[in-house]
């Protein structure tokens, strides 16, 4: 039986056995992930609208620039719940490992209101092109790839898995509600996986579900994610890379 066959049965156990634990949670992710999404939508969003500004001669009594105000202001917004919004993932904890699914916060009421603003953002496009001129394509093209792919917003449930025994190791990041899991043969086998949780007190609670079904689990506190890669396992599989 080659790897992938092996991953693939282990995954068909790993969703048929018995759940001994579920949650829920609803957010961005990571602690400062919040954050880092807004300030990627800001900046996507207000990037091609300052570019125009700067290379035209709009003024603030234009009515150009209130259109491409108010339009930039949109894409701010439209971004971040959309293209970068938050998660609702359900895991199921097994004797074999965990399983979730994930799908972005969006209601259908967002997805059919996307779908009318991006239309409406293309003729927008369209339209300066025809007024500023071909200049316009270096600012409103963004803009119109942006509305181009939220034509087409449809909302979608992912199912992800992480695969856990006797020999995996876990990271509790203890200044996040972040558990991080990986496995001592690096590449081997699909182990690695974060899982989040919505408090301290649900994650101490799932440690305790976690260490009652896979006895010898080593857990390692850290404060940082990155902090996991000074773990000795990681070390070793460096120095099996130089040999």
């Amino acid at each position: 039986m080659t790897n992938t066959e092996m991953i693939e049965s282990l995954k068909e156990q790993l969703y048929n056995a018995e759940v001994t634990y579920s949650w829920e949670y609803k957010g961005a992710g990571l602690k400062h992930e919040n954050l880092a999404k807004w300030g990627v939508a800001i900046t996507s969003s207000a990037l091609p609208f300052w570019f125009i500004w700067y290379v035209t001669d709009m003024t603030t009594s234009s009515s150009m620039f209130w259109v491409f105000l108010v339009i930039a202001t949109l894409m701010i917004f439209a971004a971040r719940y959309l293209f970068f919004s938050d998660k609702h993932r359900c895991h199921h904890l097994t004797s074999l490992g965990i399983h979730y699914t994930e799908q972005d916060m969006i209601s259908e009421v967002a997805y059919t209101i996307a779908r009318g603003f991006a239309w409406m953002g293309i003729a927008v496009c369209i339209i300066a092109v025809f007024v500023l001129g071909p200049l316009a394509f270096v600012g409103a093209g963004a803009f119109a790839l942006m509305a181009f792919r939220m034509t087409n917003f449809h909302p979608t449930v992912d199912k992800s898995y992480v695969l856990m025994d006797g020999r995996s190791i876990l990271f509790n990041l203890i200044n996040d509600n972040v558990l991080s899991f990986t496995v001592p043969e690096k590449g081997q086998m699909e182990y690695k996986g974060l899982v989040f949780t919505s408090n301290q007190q649900e994650k101490e609670e799932l440690l305790n579900h976690i260490r009652s079904l896979f006895h010898d689990i080593e857990v390692v506190q850290i404060k940082r994610r990155n902090d996991q890669y000074k773990h000795p396992i990681y070390q070793r599989d460096e120095e099996e890379a130089v040999e």
